[in-house]
């Protein structure tokens, strides 16, 4: 008999930001369980957005007039709306998206899905920010002062410990990540709350590092697909997963996939209430070139 799984669990959650008269900053969450979720995120190791397409059915009518957005950019800081996805299955679930609100509209009814598209690091990139440094600084010192102004946490997970002579920028804010992967030998990018560094070129693991493993066994589904730069496959929904990790396919269908790669992109897609409900991996080999 096939194993029955646990059963699938989401949650979102949706942070309004508003600027008060005085000059204040009011902030109301809202979350919502219970309700049919579906969603669609591509996250990347890159410079660009990770975007999502996040659809909540049946909400309050009042509920739905409160998150309607036309135009993000309009409202700049004045009615910021976060949106937070959890999701998984019962005992195994965690954060799979945060970002920005940009586009959210109602469907026609009976069933009234409030449908909203977002871009992570989007309120970011429309402030303006100067960020230089001279005199031969440390590339850390840099990923940590453009962190800090993304108001982001620095995840560091490079070997590189070089300096440049000046590093020096002005524009939108979350553009300053195309710039800094600029800086040679390494490989930066928003996840979420997390400004993260890496290698550009990064070793295999070692010898006793954990590395997950995925089979028709271990939360596989169909066939993987051999490309140029690694494979790409399907598993099980899992929010663990994350971009730069180390994964171990075996196919059994495919023998020559088989193989340590590293995460380059992943896409969350599911409905809770609904047939698909997985990660789709896009991996590259070690070694391969950007």
């Amino acid at each position: 008999m096939p194993t029955q799984l646990p059963k699938r669990y989401a949650r979102v959650e949706v942070e309004v930001s508003q600027n008060t008269a005085d000059g204040k900053v009011t902030h109301a969450l809202q979350a919502f369980e219970g309700l049919n979720v579906r969603f669609n995120i591509v996250k990347r190791a890159g410079s660009t957005m990770n975007r999502a397409e996040v659809a909540i059915c049946n909400l309050k009518k009042s509920t739905v007039d409160y998150l309607t957005t036309i135009n993000a950019l309009e409202q700049d800081q004045k009615n910021r709306k976060v949106i937070r996805l959890f999701a998984g299955y019962e005992g195994q679930t965690g954060q799979i998206f945060e970002g920005d609100i940009i586009r959210a509209l109602p469907s026609a009814p009976p069933d009234v899905w409030l449908q909203a598209q977002c871009l992570s690091g989007y309120h970011n990139n429309l402030q303006l920010v100067t960020l230089a440094l001279n005199g031969g600084v440390d590339i850390k010192e840099i990923c940590s002062q453009a962190a800090a102004q993304l108001n982001l946490k620095l995840e560091w997970n490079t070997t590189q410990k070089k300096k440049v002579d000046q590093f020096v920028y002005q524009g939108p804010m979350t553009a300053v990540i195309r710039q800094l992967n600029e800086l040679k030998g390494i490989r930066v990018y928003q996840d979420d709350d997390r400004l993260v560094v890496e290698d550009e070129n990064p070793a295999p693991p070692e010898a006793g590092d954990t590395v997950r493993q995925f089979s028709l066994k271990s939360g596989l589904i169909g066939l993987p697909e051999p490309d140029l730069f690694g494979v790409k496959f399907k598993v099980l929904l899992d929010p663990s997963l994350r971009c730069g990790q180390a994964v171990r396919l075996e196919s059994m269908q495919i023998p020559a996939a088989s193989g340590l790669y590293y995460i380059y992109s992943i896409t969350h897609r599911g409905e809770l209430r609904a047939e698909p409900w997985y990660s789709e991996l896009s991996c590259r080999t070690y070694g391969t070139k950007n």
